[in-house]
């Protein structure tokens, strides 16, 4: 009986000390559904879930359609397209630069990274800033439900 009692608050003790196997890592969910832009689907995109504290998640839209993971719970979602700009952006010289020297680095294969159209000065980001950098478009990823979203952006 004695050895019963030791045991029995040894493994409380150790229970104690390394918890109930509570894991503090955030929950994933699916995601998928469409993106339209002026009543057609985007050809290409990104976009975005965010959760308060956590990194967000992007995943690509093609052909209006995107399928993804995000945190479940409550998420922003920001939504960026680009497309070829009527003039090019004004970056700082040294910002050219490095622009140029990815392109070269990235010709054949070379190894670098390749620049996403957000760093090219010929390309802008023509989403209304409601759904971009400035939205409050937030949706509810749940666990263990389809979380189909249709989102319908409006722009010039």
């Amino acid at each position: 009986m004695y050895q019963l009692a030791r045991f029995t608050a040894f493994a409380a003790a150790v229970i104690g000390v390394t918890g109930c196997g509570k894991n503090d890592a955030p929950a994933y969910a699916n995601v998928s559904g469409t993106v339209t832009y002026n009543g057609k689907p985007l050809d290409k995109g990104q976009i975005t879930f965010t959760t308060d504290g956590r990194p967000p998640t992007m995943t690509d839209i093609a052909d209006g359609k995107f399928s993804g993971q995000a945190m479940i719970g409550s998420n922003k979602i920001q939504v960026a397209a680009y497309r070829k700009a009527a003039k090019e952006r004004n970056i700082p010289d040294s910002a050219k630069l490095q622009y140029k020297a990815y392109q070269s680095m990235n010709k054949g294969g070379g190894g670098g990274a390749a620049p996403s159209d957000a760093s090219d000065p010929t390309m802008e980001d023509y989403i209304p800033l409601d759904w971009g950098r400035e939205s409050k478009q937030v949706r509810v990823v749940e666990a263990g439900s389809k979380n189909e979203f249709q989102f319908d952006i409006k722009g010039k």
